[in-house]
């Protein structure tokens, strides 16, 4: 078993950083099975993320947005012929603006000159959650032959509140509607 850390923290000293703390866990009990799950936690808070364009205005804003995703993947060999692969990640992300301003000046050197305050009366908050999960069967029927049986879902929803909320999030995850993909793939080696 391995558990391992990584996370990175930046900012360019006029409020915008960005912070992220991946823990995981590989885990190998026996040579025909793995297992592995990494958490990513992040927070990012930047001061001039662009929102939309009105007119012949350049709308920007502070964000301040948390995002949370758990990847699983496990692999199991039932024979040397025949594998199981399961992927799955939930991943949800929030975001609250406020502090609305337009762009002034680009080009300007000086930070403060680059934005005006601005009046904007629409709601840029989201929440984004979705799901995705993939599941592979391997079947070498013949040396150089081989099916796949594919099954995909992914998942996806969005909300206008900006606030996260691991209860709601996490949970709403799992109620969005739901896109399913089967695929079969049949290879047969030609030995000429």
């Amino acid at each position: 078993m391995s558990v391992g850390t990584f996370a990175f923290m930046g900012g360019d000293g006029k409020g915008t950083s960005f912070s992220e703390f991946t823990p995981y866990v590989n885990w190998r009990p026996t040579s025909f099975l793995k297992a592995s799950t990494e958490f990513v936690i992040s927070r990012n808070h930047d001061e001039s993320q662009w929102i939309e364009q009105l007119d012949d205005r350049y709308i920007f804003g502070k964000l301040r947005q948390r995002t949370l995703a758990i990847r699983t993947r496990l692999n199991y060999t039932v024979t040397p012929n025949l594998t199981i692969q399961l992927y799955a990640e939930p991943f949800v992300s929030a975001g609250d603006y406020l502090s609305f301003k337009q762009l002034a000046d680009g080009r300007s050197r000086d930070y403060a000159r680059r934005y005006l305050p601005t009046p904007y009366d629409s709601n840029p908050d989201f929440n984004f959650r979705s799901f995705r999960t993939t599941n592979v069967l391997r079947w070498e029927y013949r040396p150089g032959s081989t099916l796949f049986v594919v099954w995909q879902q992914g998942r996806e929803d969005t909300l206008d509140r900006g606030t996260f909320d691991f209860r709601r999030d996490f949970g709403g995850v799992f109620d969005a509607p739901a896109r399913n993909v089967f695929l079969v793939k049949w290879a047969y080696w030609l030995n000429f």
